[in-house]
């Protein structure tokens, strides 16, 4: 008996093998492709973000540290100044692109720092940008910089 019974247990131990295999292929299968579509679908989503928003930092450019509470406007057709965004507590901005629009100036202010004025479509080329706190004198400063905050 003992002879059966080995017999009988090492077949049963072969057909399990033969099994096992398919199971799991049949299961990975099944399981790999809905993982594969959210991977797919969530790339898709990712990408399009960046198409239909702007995102940056400000920072502060003698400590590089980042600067909160910016004020991003943007110059309109009438000369007045739209405000577009502020930059968040880690100096970060997510502005919608469909906000930027018109072609003005882009400012970036706040007190305690120069006033940075510069193009649209250099605003939307910057995704870091320094800005330089208004208590530092540096020698060689001109009043016709970018820096000058009576533009």
């Amino acid at each position: 008996m003992n002879r059966n019974a080995n017999s009988n247990m090492r077949e049963s131990l072969a057909r399990a093998e033969d099994l096992t295999p398919d199971t799991n292929q049949v299961s990975v299968r099944h399981l790999s492709r809905p993982v594969i579509l959210a991977a797919l679908f969530g790339l898709v989503l990712c990408t399009g973000c960046t198409e239909f928003n702007h995102f940056g930092q400000i920072s502060d450019r003698q400590g590089t540290f980042p600067v909160n509470d910016v004020t991003i406007s943007q110059q309109q057709n009438d000369g007045t100044w739209k405000r577009i965004g502020n930059t968040d507590g880690h100096g970060k901005w997510n502005i919608l692109k469909s906000k930027i629009a018109g072609g003005g100036r882009v400012k970036l202010s706040k007190p305690g720092y120069h006033t940075l004025n510069m193009s649209e479509s250099e605003f939307l080329q910057q995704s870091n940008v320094l800005l330089e706190s208004s208590h530092e004198a540096y020698e060689g400063d001109s009043t016709d910089s970018a820096w000058d905050t009576r533009q």
